[in-house]
């Protein structure tokens, strides 16, 4: 048996979606953050893709579930199956495509309140930060939509690998705090 089976078995299961348009790097920051690998010649996701993150953190053994959602518009109707359980999304941007964000707030957002579950923890990624000189989306623009829909901010590179590490350890770290679980488990038994 693998490493990480037998692991998966004596851990906590988190499902992660990553979701954004076409070429924001969504593929590019799971590659980075499980493979520590940047390939420039990474084409679009069709469909969707999905890997495997071991960790352990505060002492407690978690299996990341990532799930990579084609950002394609063609894709977006599949949406609904990636967001169903999910445990964290993050939406990604690309900080030189103000469309980028743009969609972020009017298609991937709205399609996440529509079909995602309401105790998600949520995070609003900037991504390519390393080409900052060309950038279109004001910062505090990016941070002022984070802060409204309560959900972890943070500019990254998954070229340089600036921020990988620090966005999943951050969103696993909340996803595990206490007052978060027990407001999960409050909502669940609601149901």
């Amino acid at each position: 048996m693998s490493d990480i089976r037998k692991d998966q078995k004596q851990s906590e299961n988190i499902k992660i979606v990553l979701l954004g348009n076409s070429y924001v790097g969504k593929t590019c920051i799971i590659k980075r953050y499980t493979d520590n690998i940047f390939d420039h010649n990474t084409n679009a996701t069709s469909g969707g893709s999905y890997s495997l993150k071991y960790l352990e953190i505060e002492n407690r053994k978690v299996l990341l579930d990532i799930w990579d959602a084609a950002g394609q518009e063609k894709f977006r109707s599949l949406g609904k199956h990636f967001y169903k359980d999910a445990d964290i999304v993050c939406l990604v941007y690309d900080i030189t495509s103000l469309e980028s964000f743009k969609d972020l707030q009017e298609k991937w957002y709205k399609d996440l309140q529509t079909f995602g579950e309401k105790y998600t923890v949520l995070a609003v990624v900037g991504n390519k930060s390393d080409c900052y000189e060309n950038e279109e989306v004001p910062e505090d623009e990016a941070r002022n939509f984070a802060d409204k829909i309560n959900a972890i901010y943070m500019l990254t590179s998954a070229k340089k690998g600036n921020n990988i590490e620090n966005l999943f350890e951050a969103l696993v770290r909340k996803y595990l705090g206490y007052e978060f679980i027990k407001i999960v488990e409050e909502m669940k038994s609601d149901k």
